[in-house]
């Protein structure tokens, strides 16, 4: 009858009933293409477009801007990697070397240029300013004006430079840009030790682009093995089937023999 539900058969006696298989979504996957175009991009642009905005951030006038930038584009990087390897244990090193990419071009440059082209400058202390940290250390920052009357972009001086308010008045010699682009450095500065920082910012560089290509690669073996397993599954069920069918095809011409037989009998 028409509204009527359709009974399953029983099964047989010692019969178990197979467990339903359970449905599960296959994860998204990229395509190789998108892979491999990502992983070029994020392994090349971030590294380069991180240090290039440094680079002008050792002018204090676009510090923040650049700074905040490089940040942006960091985060980015981030976001590609995750693209290009959403899982496993490259996202840890990447942050690593990204927190060192972003903290080590602005001072290592500007060292680099005060140590190539500074020149040494008499000039006033004309007051002097104090800051506090989370740890309560004190550090000073002094406002300078050159001894000889000329303008001095940048005039403020920190660190070794800047003891404290019993130096305001009191003239001495620092090292200045000719060009204006860097602030004044202390003579006491370190500037080679600091100047390293550009070597060690070239070998981060490169590490980020080995690691995004080293995951573009792992992700790119791992589907090819998936993708190769899913279709010798499906080749070993054509020929399953196959099988079967042949078999049928046996069972039928056994019945065809049997037919014949009887009636040549009779």
């Amino acid at each position: 009858m028409a509204g009527r539900k359709k009974q399953k058969r029983p099964l047989a006696e010692g019969v178990v009933r197979p467990p339903k298989r359970v449905r599960r979504r296959a994860e998204p996957q990229s395509s190789p293409r998108a892979v491999r175009r990502t992983a070029w991009l994020v392994g090349l642009l971030t590294p380069v477009l991180m240090v290039g905005l440094l680079a002008i951030a050792t002018n204090p006038d676009y510090q923040v801007l650049c700074t905040v930038s490089a940040f942006l584009v960091l985060s980015a990087g981030f976001i590609g990697m995750g693209f290009v390897r959403a899982r496993g244990w490259v996202i840890w090193p990447a942050v690593l070397v990204g927190v060192l990419l972003l903290a080590l071009p602005t001072t290592s440059i500007r060292a680099q240029i005060m140590a190539h082209r500074a020149v040494r400058t008499a000039v006033v202390v004309t007051g002097a300013h104090s800051a506090k940290d989370r740890s309560g250390r004190v550090s000073w920052t002094c406002d300078l004006r050159r001894a000889d009357g000329q303008p001095l972009p940048h005039p403020q001086v920190g660190g070794f430079g800047c003891s404290g308010t019993y130096d305001v008045g009191q003239t001495m010699n620092v090292l200045v840009d000719p060009a204006g682009w860097a602030p004044p450095a202390s003579l006491d500065d370190d500037l080679s030790f600091r100047g390293s920082g550009v070597y060690a910012t070239a070998v981060l560089a490169v590490l980020w682009g080995l690691l995004t290509l080293g995951a573009a690669r792992r992700t790119l073996r791992e589907s090819a093995g998936t993708a190769g397993r899913k279709g010798g599954g499906k080749g070993g069920v054509t020929g399953g089937k196959g099988g079967v069918t042949g078999g049928k095809g046996g069972v039928a011409g056994g019945k065809g023999g049997v037919a014949g037989g009887a009636k040549g009998g009779t």
